[in-house]
């Protein structure tokens, strides 16, 4: 194993939680079908391309929304959502309102380099992964933590602190990135220890962002 990043460091000992599973668990084999047709029948138009090797990267299930005050809003399904019912009845019995949900395509081999969101349990939007294609390799680093969940085993992480993933080089991993409304509702499908010691975490993060952007020139050179 490589040795830990100076920004990675600042969550050791620390005792927080950085990622978990949530209590509700999906058909691996049900959305691996329906992602096999959503990809046969969607066209370049239907598709973002920004992956590193320059192949496609994205397809829009529910667009986000933007509300009369600039923020996000409820998000609106898109006619891809049509193509994955199976998706549609897991989104609709999480019960969480949601602003936006993508099929996420990280290419054979991919690194998402180290970056951070405004995304977590104690902040006002958090992010749910539904794993539907993971190389058993692939993992996603946050923190000191290594993250790895198979498909159907939906999980969630505190996003505020620096994280990246690695995808391994035999197999594309593809997710169901889900962004919702942080309520009791959506912390109800997690361990109260995802999103406990809020003041502990703000802190912590804080430092791990100042450490990561004053030496971000080791992983990006």
């Amino acid at each position: 194993m490589q040795p830990l990043h100076p920004w990675q460091q600042v969550t050791v000992g620390s005792g927080l939680m950085l990622h978990a599973p949530l209590t509700v668990r999906a058909d691996a084999a049900t959305l691996q079908r329906e992602f096999a047709a959503l990809d046969a029948a969607t066209g370049d138009e239907g598709r973002q391309f920004r992956a590193g090797d320059g192949s496609w990267s994205s397809i829009t299930l529910i667009d986000e929304g933007l509300g009369s005050d600039g923020l996000r809003a409820i998000g609106r399904p898109t006619p891809a959502l049509d193509l994955m019912p199976g998706a549609r009845s897991l989104l609709e019995g999480l019960g969480c309102r949601i602003l936006s949900c993508y099929v996420h395509r990280q290419e054979p081999g991919g690194l998402l380099r180290w970056h951070y969101d405004n995304a977590a349990l104690h902040w006002p939007e958090a992010r749910l992964i539904v794993p539907v294609l993971v190389p058993s390799a692939a993992v996603t680093w946050i923190g000191d933590s290594p993250a790895t969940y198979p498909a159907g085993t939906l999980w969630a992480a505190d996003f505020t602190f620096p994280h990246q993933v690695e995808n391994a080089p035999e197999a594309q991993r593809i997710v169901l990135l889900v962004d919702v409304v942080n309520d009791d509702r959506a912390r109800s499908l997690t361990p109260a220890e995802l999103y406990g010691q809020p003041a502990l975490r703000a802190t912590l993060a804080e430092r791990a962002i100042n450490s990561f952007l004053a030496n971000r020139d080791m992983v990006l050179s």
